[in-house]
Formats: structure tokens, C-alpha cells, sequence
């Protein structure tokens, strides 16, 4: 069998009665381009299954129409509503999205960004890492325009959509205490890694001093990552002390998981035996037994204002330079004040 011939711009041209010049607007440029003709020149790629030679576009707007995206993983449930939202924002303004996971790598994460440069991607989503001086000088010299999520270190002049993470996570304190609890611990992933879990375990740590309460170190517990295994030691860890909190704060949605899970595991009830809060708000949490309250931070809405922040600034138009999104107490079940002990006032 003989290959398909390709569709040329030409015969498109020619079967919507235009010039080549029109069709070559029509992709490029088509608001300079007259409705009708427009429309006409869109039917015919239809009617012709017309693909755009994507390398020829570029050379002449100067542009790829991709963007990249960093994330620390696609395992983690959490980035799964940010990627679905920036995807359907950018597919509507006509950009294909290009994921890397960098595993909080710096290393990793420098390779990524210069390959996705070379590749000629027109900006870059940064999401929930730190910014090394490296990166930050690669995409000054490249001019990349760059978007940094959850992560306050900035490249220089990059705008960044953010969470109050150490807000938040007072909040969480706040509550658990305002429920009579005294002995509280936290329960964590890794800092040196990323930021947004630094600030939330710095935050709660502070808030628990402003309580005036003392937080043992064997209750301050760091799993090594964020996989199953990793996180039922750091589980099982905190609920082996020898004298057991009778609440935990988590940083994220999938500790507090994991911990429930442990518990149950041990003979352990939730709330009854002790209580668990998490933070972020994943869709897991509202299924597990009993549901997880929470902190809710509005990831789709990250996603949103990143792409807006970066096509912004793809199109030299202004962008603030932080923009920090709200969060909010979600009560479910697995928080009540602490038995057999009667609620401190």
C-alpha cells in the first residue's frame, strides 16, 4: 500500500477559495483575519483532515505552542487536579502540555528544564520545588518565562501562585486544640525537598509553641517519602511511643491516610482513639473511614492562575508577581475531643 498523501496548505487554500497567505493567518495570526474567511479556511481543514506542520508555525510566530510542567511526581494524587486544570486551560488557548516529573531532584530538574528549553517550549510551570540559583540563571539566559506553584524561591522576576502552607497548617492546630486535645504531634514528609512542607511543618511547630504546648521530639515524625511503605513507618513510628498523642496534625492529605490505615491496623479507632487532621484536601479523604477533616487549598484553581500568570507573561502583558490563594477548615469525622479525658477549656 502506498503512504497517505499529506494535505498541503495549498490545496487548503485552494478548496476554501482563499490565498495561501489567508490560511497561513488563519493559523498564525487568525483575529487579523476576516470571519468569513476564516471560517471558510476552517471548514476546508476539516473537510480535509488538514494537520498544521507545527515546526514550519514556529519558525515564522517564533513560537512552539507548548508549554512544560515540573512536578514532583504523578503518584501522588495530590498534583492530579493541578495538571488536569492547567491541561484544559491550556488546550483551550491552543497549547499542548509537555509533564516531567523531577522527583525532587535537583539535578533532575536542571536536565529537564534545559531539554524542555531546547525543545523550544514557549514558558515553563514550576510546581512545589525549590529554584536553585542554576535554574534561575538558565531561564534568565534563555528568556524562558516560567511560573513557579507552592514554592516561594523565585527565579528572578518570575511571578508565583502560592498557598499560605504555614497559615494553613496553624489552622489545623488551632482546631485540634479548640477540641481539647494537649498532646499534639505532627506528622510530616520530608523538609530538605520541598518548601510548601517545610512551611507547613514550621507553621504548625510555631503554632503549637504559641499554644504553649510542648511537642516531644519522638512526636515529631518525618517519613522519608511519600509511598506507601514510607509512610506506614513513619506511621508506625509515631504510633508506637511509649505514651501515644491523642492527636496528629499532618502536612498532607496521604500521611493522615496512612496513619488512619496504621491505626486500624494496630486496633486503633479514629477519633475515638486518637485524632487525625491532614492538609490539602484530596478526594481520598472524603471516602476513608471516618472521612478526614482537613484543610482545603483549591488546587484547581493553582493550575487556573498559573497558566494565566505564564500566558501573561508569553504576551508581555503584566502578571503579579505572588499571588496567594485562600484556604479553608473542612470538618468531616476524624477529629473529637480527646477521651477518656474531659475537654480542657
Amino acid at each position: 500500500m502506498s503512504a497517505p498523501t499529506k494535505i498541503t496548505v495549498r490545496e487548503v487554500a485552494s478548496a476554501a477559495g482563499v490565498s495561501i497567505a489567508t490560511v497561513s493567518r488563519v493559523l498564525n495570526q487568525p483575529a487579523l483575519v476576516q470571519q468569513s474567511k476564516r471560517e471558510a479556511v476552517e471548514r476546508a481543514m476539516v473537510a480535509l483532515d488538514y494537520i498544521p506542520n507545527r515546526q514550519a508555525r514556529s519558525l515564522m510566530s517564533q513560537r512552539t505552542g507548548s508549554i512544560g510542567l515540573l512536578v514532583p511526581t504523578i503518584a501522588n494524587p495530590l498534583f492530579a487536579p493541578v495538571i488536569a486544570a492547567i491541561e484544559r486551560v491550556l488546550d483551550a488557548a491552543g497549547y499542548a502540555l509537555l509533564i516531567h516529573c523531577t522527583q525532587r531532584d535537583p539535578a533532575r530538574q536542571q536536565k529537564q528544564v534545559r531539554h524542555l528549553v531546547e525543545r523550544g517550549v514557549d514558558g515553563l510551570i514550576l510546581t512545589g520545588t525549590s529554584i536553585a540559583p542554576d535554574l534561575a540563571a538558565l531561564l534568565d539566559r534563555t528568556s524562558t518565562p516560567a511560573v513557579v506553584q507552592d514554592a516561594l524561591l523565585l527565579p528572578p522576576g518570575a511571578p508565583a501562585v502560592a498557598f499560605d502552607n504555614a497559615a494553613a497548617m496553624a489552622v489545623a492546630v488551632r482546631h485540634v486544640h479548640g477540641q481539647g486535645h494537649r498532646a499534639i504531634a505532627l506528622f510530616s514528609g520530608p523538609l530538605h525537598n520541598t518548601p510548601a512542607v517545610a512551611e507547613r511543618f514550621a507553621g504548625a511547630e510555631r503554632e503549637l509553641r504559641a499554644l504553649g504546648l510542648h511537642l516531644p521530639a519522638a512526636w515529631r515524625v518525618l517519613a522519608e517519602d511519600y509511598d506507601n511503605t514510607a509512610v506506614r513507618d513513619g506511621a508506625a513510628r509515631l504510633l508506637s511511643c511509649a505514651e501515644r498523642p491523642t492527636a496528629v496534625a499532618c502536612t498532607g492529605d496521604i500521611l493522615a491516610l496512612g496513619l488512619v490505615a496504621e491505626g486500624h491496623r494496630r486496633g486503633l479507632r479514629v477519633p475515638q482513639d486518637f485524632s487525625v487532621i491532614g492538609c490539602g484536601d484530596t478526594d481520598l479523604g472524603r471516602y476513608v473511614e471516618p472521612p478526614l477533616t482537613t484543610v482545603r487549598m483549591p488546587w484547581e484553581r493553582m493550575g487556573e492562575a498559573a497558566v494565566e500568570g505564564l500566558l501573561a507573561l508569553i504576551e508581555g502583558r503584566p502578571t503579579a508577581p505572588l499571588t496567594v490563594l485562600p484556604h479553608e477548615l473542612i470538618e468531616r469525622h476524624s477529629v473529637q475531643p480527646p477521651t477518656p479525658f474531659a475537654r480542657v477549656p
